[in-house]
C-alpha cells in the first residue's frame, strides 16, 4: 500500500480560522478537510482537462470535415456542365 506524502499548506489567518471552525463543527481534523478539498479539486481539474481535450478533438474533426466538404465543392465546381 502506498504511503502518504506530506505537503505544507500556508493559509492566511482568517482562512485558517475558518478551516479550523468548519472542521471542528463537523468533528473532522483540519488536515482531513484540507485533504478532501485537494482531492475534490484534483478531480474537478482532471475532468476539466479531459473536457478541454475532447473539445479540441471535436474542433479538429469539424475542421477536417469542413475542409473535405470545401475540397469536394471546389472539385465539383471545376467540372463543366457536361460532366
Amino acid at each position: 500500500m502506498p504511503q502518504d506524502v506530506s505537503f505544507s499548506v500556508s493559509l492566511p489567518p482568517e482562512v485558517a480560522a475558518a478551516l479550523r471552525q468548519s472542521a471542528a463543527e463537523r468533528g473532522w481534523t483540519p488536515e482531513s478537510l484540507i485533504g478532501d478539498c485537494v482531492a475534490q479539486h484534483l478531480e474537478v481539474a482532471t475532468r476539466h482537462r479531459v473536457l478541454v481535450e475532447r473539445l479540441e478533438q471535436v474542433d479538429a474533426a469539424i475542421l477536417a470535415m469542413a475542409q473535405s466538404v470545401g475540397k469536394l465543392g471546389a472539385d465539383a465546381g471545376s467540372e463543366g456542365p457536361a460532366s
